[in-house]
């Protein structure tokens, strides 16, 4: 485990994925393959629950995409793979300045489709918190995006106390479980940018 003692003014994790730069901003690489506590420095992700299927390999923790992504050439990057969990997901932004920041969640289907195939018949459906506070009830990316493979990108203004930033994703035992395959729920999140307000 590593400690800092500085302290940062903006955090860019492209979860479940290799390092990546967009836009001359620098995505942390995100690529433990297994779900506990994870800590990296200056930030953390904690990931609870095992999926109903009971045998599911560790590398199912993080998904890559298997739909026809319809995002833009630069930042298709961020949305080639995804951190997923069975029922909680927290990522923890740690040695934060005290203050004002804005927080974009970035969000894709990359598991379910859009085709007629069925793969396009599972339905992910999950909650969102930011600093404990609800921000999405039974959110549904690809009802968001109007499809699967579409970028979402939630933006919040957020205040950071105690140098500590949390965000949770909860599966809430909504949408479907075993389509295509068992263990096909539970939140998923593309990246996670943290920047000072302005």
């Amino acid at each position: 485990m590593q400690y800092f003692l500085s302290e940062y003014y903006s955090l860019h994790i492209n979860c479940g994925d290799e390092e990546v730069n967009i836009n001359k901003t620098k995505y942390e690489a995100d690529t433990l393959r297994r779900h506990a506590f994870h800590n990296e420095g200056n930030w953390a992700f904690s990931s609870t629950g095992n999926f109903l299927d009971g045998d599911r390999e560790s590398e199912l923790y993080t998904l890559s995409n298997t739909s026809n992504l319809h995002i833009s050439t630069e930042d298709v990057k961020l949305y080639q793979k995804a951190r997923t969990s069975s029922i909680l997901l927290t990522y923890y932004g740690l040695c934060l300045m005290n203050g004002l920041y804005t927080v974009k969640l970035h969000f894709a289907e990359i598991v379910f489709t859009d085709d007629n195939s069925f793969n396009s018949l599972g339905k992910r459906v999950f909650d969102v918190y930011v600093q404990g506070e609800l921000k999405l009830k039974d959110f549904d990316i690809v009802k968001e995006a109007g499809g699967a493979g579409i970028a979402v990108i939630k933006m919040y203004p957020v205040k950071v106390k105690n140098n500590t930033l949390k965000v949770q994703l909860y599966w809430a035992g909504k949408g479907t479980t075993a389509i295509p395959s068992d263990g096909s729920y539970g939140p998923i999140i593309s990246a996670i940018s943290v920047d000072p307000r302005k």
